[in-house]
């Protein structure tokens, strides 16, 4: 190997590391709010004294990690928090099966049985209305897994949106991105009757615990949703 190549590759990629640490201290430091401007390339280029695409790998990088918005034809500017990093490592965790499905699963239930007691303490009026709302969805969508899979995904982060902590929807919606296909096979593999009333009839405990504010009822019963649909998924082989 040409070790002058490397030894510029590995120039490059510090100088663009040191990019990107310098923007992420610029947002720290002035306390930049999302949809705030960076400075643009021009800028960091007459600051930096680097090169045009060392800007461009350090923007690009950032934009990966969801720190940057950098649509095209635009200035860079903060982005809101979204779980789109988070649910690629996710998914390539599992895809190399460094982490498997359950254990996704396990995690995931760990957050939503504090996420429904949570909602039922801290819930608006307006979340419970749309809670009850997206029920009446999961009930006429049932028998059709597509549609039902996109209600109840709806159910689960109004619940977290009404914790009023950010950081349940960031981790839930990750999490469950890497699962949809699993688990539009399990439910498939246990369509019946029975397990289709006992699933609607778990989110409508759920949903009449949290409207009544009973924070721990509403942690039991979304507990005993997974320990049953869900564990239903796992022992299905489909995941």
């Amino acid at each position: 190997m040409d070790m002058s190549l490397t030894a510029t590759i590995l120039e490059k990629t510090t100088l663009s590391e040191q990019v990107k640490t310098y923007i992420l201290n610029l947002i720290t430091e002035q306390k930049l709010n999302p949809g705030t401007e960076v400075p643009s390339e021009k800028q960091l280029i007459e600051t930096l004294g680097v090169s045009r695409g060392v800007i461009r790998e350090a923007f690009q990088s950032l934009s990966t990690l969801g720190v940057l918005d950098i649509s095209s034809g635009k200035r860079p500017r903060v982005q809101t928090v979204n779980p789109t990093a988070l649910g690629t490592i996710f998914h390539y965790s599992m895809a190399t099966r460094q982490v498997s499905a359950s254990q996704i699963l396990e995690l995931r239930c760990a957050l939503e049985v504090n996420c429904a007691g949570l909602a039922a303490i801290h819930g608006t009026e307006q979340d419970f209305e749309q809670l009850r709302e997206e029920m009446k969805q999961i009930r006429i969508s049932f028998g059709n897994h597509q549609q039902f899979i996109i209600h109840d995904a709806r159910f689960h982060l109004i619940l977290a949106s009404a914790t009023n902590n950010p950081l349940y929807s960031l981790l839930l919606q990750a999490l469950r991105a890497s699962l949809e296909e699993s688990i539009a096979a399990g439910l498939q593999a246990q369509d019946s009757q029975k397990h289709a009333e006992q699933i609607v009839d778990f989110h409508q405990q759920i949903t009449d615990c949290v409207c009544a504010r009973d924070a721990e009822g509403a942690r039991k019963m979304m507990q005993a949703h997974f320990d049953s649909a869900i564990n239903a998924l796992i022992n299905s082989s489909k995941i």
